[in-house]
């Protein structure tokens, strides 16, 4: 079996990686300072900054399938008008450390012109399209309210929503930001769900479960991906949240007596989600089924994150991450030796 990181791949996922490795150059995990670099690598983000005499230098974000490093060029300032979000870079340099991350010191830059694989730069999850799918089948199926259920097998009898659910990410950089990651997001919290409709019986199993596979579709419209996981203008202009409660309301306008009370419960849990108006939450959970959603989104998000912190320092026999200046913290790896880094 192969493995990415400390992540076991399908047999589907490693012919994915190996050709998606073969003619791109040098991975971004396999990066250590000292190292000399070549490869192809998308743009995340680029701009220019003076120097301390007022020169520009080119300071850019890039990534690979396999993660994403920072990059800065001395004499490529010149280039910043051809080095918009997505484009692909031929690009030689040597791994240096700045504040503590490894950035690459360019020697050499090209933007291309052909086409290249989007499986170069965009990371897979560890379940691929049919090991969601079958989860996602077993959940259907756990769901007994008629409405509900119905409106289940709506939105993902719908083969083009279907397809869109299971390739979507969960976010653009942390948790769960890869292919697959919306529906393993939302998957890890229905089967939470389940258990916890178990463990406190005054919980709508069936409305909780519901939630959990919906509270996020609307990122199948916030998100695109090509070379990178980008925000849409749909996504930037309405958020996840508005686009995916439209999208829920849409198709069950289209039950017959589908109950507007239960409709609006629905509608809360969806809306609440993010559990705090400044966390671009519209209202703030006020049932039990929204705060136990809430709870559990916060839960599989913040573990996802952690295991993305994690992977990173891989075979590094490491105990504490370098500071996330994302989260202001120092994480804890549960690995290494006590007096290591």
């Amino acid at each position: 079996m192969r493995w990415k990181g400390n992540q076991a791949l399908s047999p589907e996922q490693t012919d994915l990686y190996e050709n998606a490795s073969s003619d791109k150059g040098d991975l971004i995990a396999d990066m250590r300072t000292g190292m000399t670099v070549e490869g192809l690598f998308a743009v995340m983000q680029a701009a220019t900054r003076p120097t301390k005499s007022g020169q520009p230098f080119l300071t850019l974000e890039l990534r690979d399938h396999t993660g994403h490093i920072r990059a800065v060029g001395w004499e490529h300032a010149h280039l910043i008008d051809q080095l918009g979000t997505g484009k692909v870079i031929w690009l030689e340099g040597t791994v240096d450390e700045y504040q503590g991350d490894p950035q690459i010191r360019l020697t050499d830059l090209r933007v291309t012109t052909g086409d290249s694989p989007p499986e170069f730069f965009v990371p897979a999850g560890p379940q691929d399209r049919e090991m969601l799918k079958a989860r996602l089948d077993r959940v259907l199926g756990e769901v007994k309210t008629p409405c509900l259920s119905e409106l289940l097998d709506r939105i993902f009898g719908d083969a083009d929503l279907l397809g869109a659910y299971l390739r979507a990410p969960a976010a653009k950089l942390r948790h769960q930001a890869y292919v697959g990651g919306l529906a393993e997001h939302s998957l890890n919290m229905a089967e939470h769900a389940m258990h916890c409709a178990d463990f406190y019986p005054e919980l709508n199993r069936d409305l909780l479960v519901t939630g959990a596979l919906l509270h996020d579709i609307g990122k199948i419209e916030e998100y695109r991906i090509d070379t990178v996981i980008e925000f849409s203008d749909v996504g930037r202009m309405e958020g996840h949240i508005v686009l995916g409660d439209r999208l829920v309301r849409r198709m069950a306008d289209q039950i017959a007596d589908f109950p507007e009370d239960l409709r609006m419960q629905l509608s809360h849990l969806i809306l609440s989600h993010q559990g705090r108006l400044e966390y671009a939450s519209p209202v703030t959970p006020k049932s039990i089924e929204a705060v136990v959603l809430y709870v559990l989104d916060l839960l599989d998000s913040r573990v996802a994150t952690w295991r993305d912190i994690r992977d990173r320092y891989a075979g590094q026999n490491r105990r504490w991450s370098d500071y996330d200046r994302l989260d202001e913290r120092f994480w804890f790896l549960g690995e290494g030796t006590p007096n290591g880094p």
